[in-house]
C-alpha cells in the first residue's frame, strides 16, 4: 500500500470515526455508534417472538446495515401509506413518547411523532415516523399517537398504538414506519429474521459474505493501454469480474465496455478516491489490485457477528489477523487463534484510531478496521 493511498485511508478513517464519538449516546437515538453487549452483537439477527408492527398493507427489505446521513441505519423501514395502523410488537409498557417519559405524558404537540415500549423480558422496542399529517394532506398538523396511548400505560401484542407517516426526517421521502429493537443490554440487533416469523415466513438465510472469485485478473494488470468505453476484449472481461465480485451493477459480463460497465467504474472510482472519469488506467488498476488482495478476508470477517476476543480460535480471527497486518498492526503468524500478540494487535489499532481500547474486535473495531483500509462504500457480500 502506497503512503498516498494509507494518507488517503487515514484521513477517511478519521471522518467515520469523528461520526463514532460525536454520536450521542442517548438510547433510541437514530444513527447511534454500534455497540456490542455481552449476550448479543450489534446487528446480530434474532429470534424474537413479535407481532408484526404494520396491520396492513406493507413492503420492506432487510434495511438494518443501509447508510443513512453518515450513521448505520440500525433498524427496519417498513413501507406504507400513511394513515396504515402501527400495532405494538409485543406486550409491555410505553415508556416514551415524543421525546417524554414522564408518566401520562403523549409529549410536546410539536414533536409528533415517536415512541418506545419496554417489554416484558427487558428489551425495548422503538416505533419512530408516526403521522404528523392531517389526514390527506402533507400539512404537519396530524397526530399520529392511538388515542389513549401515554407514558406509562400497559398494551398488549398487536394493539393499535398509531399510524404511519413521514414525519421527521422523513419528510421529503415515502411515509414509512422505522422500527428498531434493543435488547435487554440495549444493543441494537436486527429484527428482520423475528419480522418474517412474524408473517410466517421462513428466516432469511444468514448472509455468507463471501465475495465471488473475480478469477485471473492478470490481463487487466498487464494491459499495455487504458481501458475505456468501447474497448473489448479479455481485460474487460476481467475487469468485469473484479466488479461483479465486489457487488458494483456492472451489467453484463460480456467483454464489451459499455456504458453500464463505465458506470461502475465510476462508482468504483467515487468510492476508492480516485478521478472519476470512468477510464481504467494505472490508479484504478493500482487500487483493484489493492483492494482484490484483501476483499476475500475483508468480506469473511463481515461474515460474523461474534465478538472477537483474547482465546477465540476459527477463520474469522485468521481473516481479522490478515487485515490488522495490512493495517500496520501485526499479530505475527496468521494462525486463528486470538493470543496475546493478537490482542496487542488490536489494542494498538484501537489506541490509533480513538477507539475503545478492549482489546476486542466488535462492530465498532470491525467497522473502523474496514474504512481505514478504504473499504467504506464498497459492498462486500455478494
Amino acid at each position: 500500500m502506497t503512503s498516498q493511498m494509507t494518507g488517503r485511508r487515514i484521513a477517511s478513517a478519521a471522518v467515520a470515526i469523528a461520526l463514532f464519538t460525536t454520536t450521542a449516546p442517548a438510547a433510541f437515538a437514530n444513527h447511534q455508534a454500534p455497540r456490542d453487549g455481552t449476550r448479543h452483537a450489534y446487528g446480530a439477527m434474532v429470534a424474537w417472538p413479535m407481532t408484526f408492527p404494520v396491520a396492513g398493507k406493507y413492503n420492506y427489505s432487510d434495511s438494518f446495515w443501509a447508510n443513512r446521513g453518515g450513521g448505520l441505519h440500525h433498524a427496519q423501514d417498513v413501507m406504507a401509506a400513511k394513515m396504515v395502523p402501527v400495532v405494538a410488537a409485543n406486550a409491555g409498557t410505553i415508556i416514551r413518547i415524543n421525546g417524554s417519559s414522564v408518566a401520562g405524558s403523549t409529549g410536546a404537540s410539536n414533536r409528533c411523532c415517536t415512541l418506545a415500549i419496554r417489554h416484558d423480558d427487558g428489551w425495548d422496542s422503538v416505533y419512530i415516523h408516526l403521522n404528523n399529517d392531517t389526514p390527506g394532506t402533507d400539512d404537519g398538523q396530524g397526530w399520529g399517537i392511538a388515542p389513549g396511548i401515554a407514558v406509562g400505560q400497559r398494551v398488549n401484542a398487536g394493539q393499535h398504538i398509531g399510524w404511519v407517516g413521514d414525519s421527521g426526517n422523513a419528510e421529503s421521502g415515502s411515509p414509512h414506519l422505522h422500527f428498531e429493537l434493543w435488547t435487554d443490554e440495549k444493543i441494537a440487533v436486527n429484527p428482520f429474521n423475528a419480522m418474517r416469523t412474524a408473517e410466517g415466513r421462513a428466516p432469511a438465510a444468514a448472509a455468507s459474505c463471501s465475495v465471488a472469485s473475480a478469477g485471473d485478473l492478470s490481463s487487466l494488470f498487464n494491459a499495455s493501454s487504458s481501458l475505456r468505453e468501447g474497448a473489448r476484449g479479455e481485460a474487460v472481461l476481467a475487469l468485469q469480474r473484479f466488479l461483479k465480485a465486489i457487488g458494483a451493477p456492472v451489467g453484463s459480463v460480456d467483454g464489451v465496455y459499455g456504458p453500464v460497465t463505465a458506470s461502475a467504474v465510476r462508482h468504483f472510482q467515487t468510492v476508492r478516491g480516485l478521478i472519476v472519469d470512468g477510464i481504467v488506467g494505472s490508479q484504478s488498476r493500482s487500487e483493484i489490485s489493492a483492494l482484490n488482495s484483501i476483499l476475500p478476508a475483508t468480506s469473511a470477517l463481515a461474515a460474523t457477528s461474534r465478538t472477537l476476543r483474547p482465546g477465540d480460535r476459527g477463520a474469522d480471527v485468521k481473516n481479522l489477523q490478515q487485515l490488522l497486518h495490512v493495517a500496520g498492526n501485526s499479530p505475527g503468524t496468521a494462525d486463528g487463534v486470538y493470543g496475546p500478540m493478537t490482542e496487542a494487535a488490536v489494542r494498538g489499532f484501537q489506541t490509533a484510531r480513538s477507539l475503545i481500547v478492549d482489546g476486542k474486535v466488535g462492530a465498532q473495531t470491525r467497522s473502523a478496521l474496514s474504512v481505514f483500509l478504504g473499504l467504506d462504500g464498497i459492498k462486500v457480500c455478494a
